[in-house]
């Protein structure tokens, strides 16, 4: 064969090869390049999932931080509802609340912090009510005489009674129904051994024939505080307390007083 055919078959398929490299160079690039544009669009994607986790963690760490908040101050209103307890209990009265009514479901979207720092703002404000109120039982024992008119246990006469009597033991305990200061302790005609006590809002009560007498005038004292005893002086018929609420110099029912609810009646 003619060696310039061969050289020109030669240069031919030399160009043929060449131009198939070139071919699939090309084709391989391209898919490379397009690859790459993939795998940044994926990088982009999970770059913004990241962002997204860290901004979800943000608002669960947010989330669990008010969580801890209310449960704080819902222990600190757990607290005020036992103090609130012990200062009932102090001042003798026992409640027990029923329970019933209608079916009111909650409303979605209400804030419980903002509701918790309500109730925890009421409580303190039934706190400061219930110690400084006289509500409350001063002796617990049967009342043998009400408040109001009633035939004079000495002549017979009709009188106005200014407060109760409750029977007591000689010597049985005597409570303060209210946190105040001793305005009066001594003998005072009629109430033989007294202590008058002034509270808050004009407040007074008083507490007769005791047979001891425990505090002075101007000592102050907290609601449940032993005050004195019970005993029979002055114009009594036997042993019991006599005890009498004030209000701006208006004698008041001490029944109504006595008792939150039929639990803590006589």
């Amino acid at each position: 064969m003619d060696k310039n055919l061969l050289y020109k078959y030669y240069i031919i398929g030399m160009l043929v090869i060449t131009g198939t490299a070139l071919f699939l160079s090309l084709n391989s690039a391209g898919d490379i390049k397009k690859l790459r544009q993939q795998l940044a669009e994926k990088d982009k994607v999970i770059q913004q999932l990241k962002e997204q986790l860290k901004e979800k963690d943000k608002e669960i760490a947010k989330v669990e931080q008010e969580k801890q908040q209310l449960v704080e101050r819902l222990k600190a209103i757990e607290e005020k509802i036992k103090k609130a307890n012990r200062t009932l209990r102090r001042k003798g009265i026992r409640i027990r609340l029923p329970r019933g009514g209608k079916y009111i479901p909650a409303k979605k979207g209400k804030n419980p912090k903002k509701y918790a720092d309500y109730i925890n703002k009421n409580m303190d404000k039934v706190i400061k009510a219930v110690s400084d109120i006289p509500v409350g039982v001063p002796l617990y024992g049967k009342l043998t005489s009400r408040f109001g008119y009633r035939r004079d246990p000495f002549n017979g006469k009709v009188a106005f009674h200014s407060g109760i009597d409750l029977k007591a033991r000689y010597g049985q305990r005597v409570y303060a129904t209210a946190n105040g200061y001793v305005e009066f302790a001594g003998w005072k005609s009629g109430y033989g051994k007294l202590v008058i006590l002034r509270h808050k809002y004009g407040y007074k009560t008083y507490y007769g024939h005791l047979s001891r007498i425990k505090v002075r005038k101007g000592q102050w004292v907290r609601a449940g505080t032993v005050i004195g005893y019970a005993g029979n002086t002055g114009r009594s018929t036997g042993t019991h307390l006599h005890y009498e609420i004030r209000r701006y110099g208006k004698i008041l029912n001490p029944l109504k007083y006595l008792y939150v609810n039929r639990t803590n009646s006589f």
